[in-house]
This record gives C-alpha cells, sequence and structure tokens, in this order.
C-alpha cells in the first residue's frame, strides 16, 4: 500500500493548507490495513510533508510487526478499529490521517489546555506558516465542531484519546481568524478553574445582519463579530497593526463599530498593547466585564494561579503547535 501521515505530521499538513490548495478526498478507513513504515517508502512516495532536523515525520501504521526503527521517523501502531472519516488520500497510494482523527491523535499525547487550542486552531479559518504558528492567510474551514463530535462519538468506547478529546470540546470555538481570536476565545471561554475568565458563550465570526443605512456605509450587506458573545449581545474584536492601520483601514474599522453600536452591541476591542503584559490584560478584562455589564469575580488563589499560568503559556512567543 503505502504510508499514513499521523500526528503532528498530519496537524502541520491541515494547519499550513492555504485557500485554493485542494483538500484531498476522503479514504475508505479498511484501506489502513495495508499502510506500511519504511524507508523506502519515505525516500519514493513525495510526501507534502518531510522529516527535518529537531521535527521527524510521524507514520501510523496497523500492526506492531511493522514498527521498524528509522532514522528521524516516530511510528505509532492504532489498533483502534475507526470509523468512517477518518483518512484521506493523498497522492502515491499514501493516507494522511483527517482533521477529525489527527484531532484525537493528538488529544491522546497533549494536555486539556493545548487540546483546547488545536481544536480551535482546526476548527478556524486561517493558515499557520511551516514554523507552526503566526497567521499566513485566511482560508476555509477544514472541519467543524459539530463534524468533530459526531466523530468523536461513532469511535469505540474507550479510544485512545477521545476523553481528552471530548473534555477539550467544551470549549473549543469554531471559525476564529486568527491565533489572537484563539487565545481570547480560550481566555474568555474556559472557567477559573481552567485558567480562563469565562466561562462566556462564544461564536466567532458571527453573521450580523445590518439594515440599508450600514449596508451602504460599509458597502457590504452584513458585517460578522470577531467573538460575539450572544448572552451579552456584545461583541469582542481584536485591532491588529496587520488588519487595522493604514487610513481606509481606519475608517473601515470604526464605521464598523459604529454601526454595531447603532444595532446595540456593545463593542470592545483588544489591542496589543492591552493583552501583551498580564498587568494590562487584568485591568483590559476589568473593561471588558464593565462594558458588558458582567459581574467581577475574585478568582481564589488555586484559580489565579492557573490564570496567570494560562496567559504566560499562550504569550509564549517561542512555542509552536507542531
Amino acid at each position: 500500500m503505502g504510508l499514513c501521515l499521523g500526528y503532528e505530521s498530519a496537524l502541520r499538513y491541515w494547519l499550513t493548507k492555504q485557500d485554493g490548495e485542494a483538500i484531498p478526498e476522503a479514504a475508505d478507513p479498511g484501506l489502513f490495513a495495508y499502510a506500511e513504515a519504511n524507508a523506502r517508502l519515505v525516500r519514493r512516495e513525495g510526501l507534502p510533508v518531510s522529516p527535518e532536523v529537531g521535527r521527524p515525520l510521524h507514520l501510523v501504521i496497523p500492526y506492531a510487526a511493522g514498527k521498524h526503527r528509522m532514522g528521524n521517523v516516530c511510528v505509532h501502531v492504532c489498533r483502534t478499529q475507526l470509523p468512517e472519516g477518518s483518512f484521506r488520500r493523498l497522492g502515491g497510494g499514501a493516507l494522511v490521517s483527517s482533521p477529525e482523527l489527527t484531532f484525537l491523535q493528538m488529544a491522546a499525547g497533549r494536555t486539556l489546555w493545548e487540546t483546547v487550542e488545536l481544536g480551535c486552531c482546526l476548527c478556524s479559518t486561517f493558515a499557520l506558516s511551516d514554523r507552526g504558528r503566526d497567521y499566513v492567510c485566511e482560508r476555509e474551514q477544514l472541519v467543524t465542531l459539530d463534524d468533530l463530535r459526531r466523530y468523536l462519538d461513532r469511535l469505540p468506547p474507550h479510544a485512545y484519546g477521545a476523553r481528552r478529546a471530548r473534555a477539550a470540546l467544551r470549549y473549543v470555538v469554531e471559525a476564529t481568524a486568527s491565533p489572537m481570536e484563539v487565545q481570547l476565545a480560550m481566555h474568555f471561554g474556559m472557567p477559573p478553574d481552567l485558567g480562563g475568565r469565562g466561562p462566556l458563550v462564544i461564536s466567532a465570526n458571527q453573521i450580523i445582519k445590518i439594515d440599508e443605512h450600514a449596508q451602504r456605509l460599509l458597502e457590504a450587506g452584513y458585517l460578522k463579530g470577531d467573538l460575539f458573545l450572544p448572552d451579552y449581545q456584545s461583541d469582542l474584536e481584536f485591532d491588529s497593526a496587520l488588519f487595522h492601520t493604514g487610513r481606509f483601514r481606519l475608517d473601515h474599522t470604526q464605521t464598523r463599530r459604529n454601526v454595531l453600536e447603532a444595532m446595540h452591541i456593545k463593542t470592545v476591542s483588544a489591542t496589543p498593547g492591552q493583552v501583551g503584559t498580564l498587568g494590562k490584560f487584568d485591568d483590559f478584562t476589568w473593561l471588558f466585564e464593565q462594558r458588558i455589564g458582567r459581574e467581577h469575580l475574585e478568582p481564589t488563589p488555586r484559580q489565579r494561579s492557573l490564570q496567570v499560568g494560562l496567559f504566560a503559556w499562550l504569550n509564549d512567543h517561542k512555542r509552536t503547535l507542531f
């Protein structure tokens, strides 16, 4: 048969996929029974990701007897009977774990924070650089939150990684449009017992219908709220230097904010300076809660320690996803 990419290699493949690139078609999960892992195939098959120094290639096979030691290659054995939607076809007879299976595979060895972040990124509308971080461009969603739920529901009982994946899904926000939106969604979507400042119900890039006057001002039939909070009829936005500088962009941003306010949707803007240090983020959180009319709750010492830890982890600029 051929090789099957999984784990970090599959994650790298999916999260760097840009708009316009072909999405592989689904493969019969029965084909995985013929997956191999040998150096000859690694050299021959022209895979979309290759082993690099410090970043090995991750392959998945169905039987332990085929697990051989290869330089800079990690071979994983999966004996679980996997459902439809587990694999996609690559060229040359190779397979790649689907976004749904990739989420399950990564959940098996990651913390809850890491699994929530990966779920948000897999369900996002942006591509990352091959460095494993940093926004590259907009793209269509690879998978939806409902897709992930349905996939996990079809797994055999006690499938490895499923328990952590299901726990993380409670806090995954789909359709985020940037890494910073993922960060804010995690901060305000998770409860203090997990290091968050929520939990708030968040709908990322929610389509908001606007009237004809606003349509003429924005030259659009609708707008999207970055992180829409339906329980508070509020919108949390991130104003980055990349997308909100320049005369036209500033005018559009302010017009957009005016339209939201006219529709009685409270708008709060986060900027890099407001979320760049823990102290400023604490102050921003207080102002944000004040603006939307949410009660200020004092965290316990343990909750505060977790909030400090989550902030430091999310703001570690050396950290990569794969």
